[in-house]
This record gives structure tokens, C-alpha cells and sequence, in this order.
């Protein structure tokens, strides 16, 4: 059983709880970028069938962690600069959309909620959780895109959530900067929604996914 931010609690099926301990463990990089991922060991270490191990890797692939190739094997990974800086551009232009049009009837619970989310962010990195640590991220970026109160961008925005582990530990091995480093420029981001005014917000939005210089 796994507690989800905005879910509660719910119970898991075999695929999905191998799937979250490689998942965690490659976020963690307890396993680095090259490791092979082999189905029988796998399979002989969570007590668990070849086809429950094959199922965890096949979600772990459609997350960019993991690439399998023909008659080599199945490896960890990490996305392209290329990809990053696409999947960073997407959720930058879904989360803008809107946000200045309702910026002041939602600009003060909306920093509320996500210096709340911080919080939790910094408990993650504390204990040296990147795969925490993304999933706080994903609840501090959910706030934003929420907040433009357009259904059908949240429901666009959603579909990037699995990319964003993948996201995050090829940002950070790119970059060279460690997890407290995230962590404090997600503060940063708060400062400038603190702002009253919208296009201070959307310009600290914008440098904080397409600019990695930006701390």
C-alpha cells in the first residue's frame, strides 16, 4: 500500500509494487544510469513471476527510466537534453495558460498550497528521497496548472506526470546541482508568486523549466 498526495492511501497489484521499489531505486540512483535490469533476478528477488517483473519494467520504460534494447538487454536511462528541455517547454505552456486571467482571486491561496508542498519537498530531501521529492514536485506543479481553472489543461498537463522522475534525475545529473539545490529553487518560484503582479510569476515560471542556469 502506497499513499498518494492526492489520492489517500490505495492497495497495489505485484506489477505496480516491483515497479515503485525500481523506480524508487533508480530516482535514488541506487541504480545509475547503465545497470542492467535482468527478469530472472528480478523475479527471483520480489518472489514474484517473470511476467509481474515484465509488466513493472514496461511501465518503467513508458516513464523514461529504463530503455530495453533488441538482443542487448534492458538498461537504466536517462532522457535527452533534447527531451528534457520538451517535456519542460510542455508543462511550462500548460501551466501559464490561464493563470494570469485568474491571478488575483487565486494568487494567495495558491502560494498557501504551495509552500505547503515545499514543505514537504524539503522533508524528502532531508531524507535524501529524490523519488519524494518528485512526487512533491508534481503535487507544487499540479497547484499551478490547477489554479488557471482549465479542466482540460490539467487533464493535458497529467499525461506528462510519468516523464517527470525521469525529468528530474537527468536534470539533476545535467546540471550537477544535488536535491537541496531543487528544493531551493522551488522556494525561489514562490517568492515571485508572492507578487502581485502576474508577469513577474509567469517569468520566474518560465526561467525555472527552460532556463538551467536559473537558481
Amino acid at each position: 500500500m502506497v499513499k498518494n498526495a492526492s489520492q489517500g492511501f490505495r492497495h497495489l497489484s505485484l506489477p505496480e509494487s516491483v515497479h515503485e521499489v525500481l523506480r524508487s531505486r533508480i530516482l535514488n540512483n541506487e541504480l545509475p544510469a547503465g545497470t542492467p535490469l535482468v527478469e530472472i533476478p528480478l523475479a527471483e528477488e520480489f518472489g514474484v513471476s517473470r511476467t509481474t517483473v515484465r509488466a513493472a519494467l514496461r511501465e518503467l520504460q513508458t516513464e523514461r527510466l529504463i530503455e530495453v534494447l533488441p538482443r542487448r538487454g534492458t538498461f537504466v536511462t536517462r532522457m535527452s537534453a533534447e527531451d528534457v528541455t520538451e517535456a519542460c517547454y510542455a508543462r511550462f505552456v500548460l501551466e501559464s495558460s490561464g493563470l494570469a486571467e485568474v491571478w488575483e482571486s487565486a494568487r494567495a491561496a495558491l502560494v498557501i498550497d504551495m509552500t505547503d508542498a515545499v514543505r514537504v519537498m524539503q522533508l524528502a530531501c532531508d531524507k535524501e528521497d529524490l523519488a519524494g521529492i518528485v512526487e512533491a514536485d508534481t503535487e507544487f506543479h499540479r497547484l499551478i496548472v490547477q489554479a488557471g481553472n482549465h479542466p482540460r489543461i490539467v487533464e493535458m498537463w497529467s499525461t506528462l506526470n510519468g516523464q517527470m522522475g525521469a525529468l528530474m534525475r537527468s536534470s539533476l545529473d545535467r546540471q550537477g546541482i544535488d536535491m537541496a539545490e531543487a528544493v531551493q529553487r522551488h522556494t525561489k518560484l514562490i517568492t515571485a508568486f508572492r507578487r502581485k503582479d502576474s508577469a513577474v510569476a509567469l517569468t520566474a515560471l518560465r526561467l525555472h523549466y527552460l532556463d538551467p542556469t536559473h537558481g
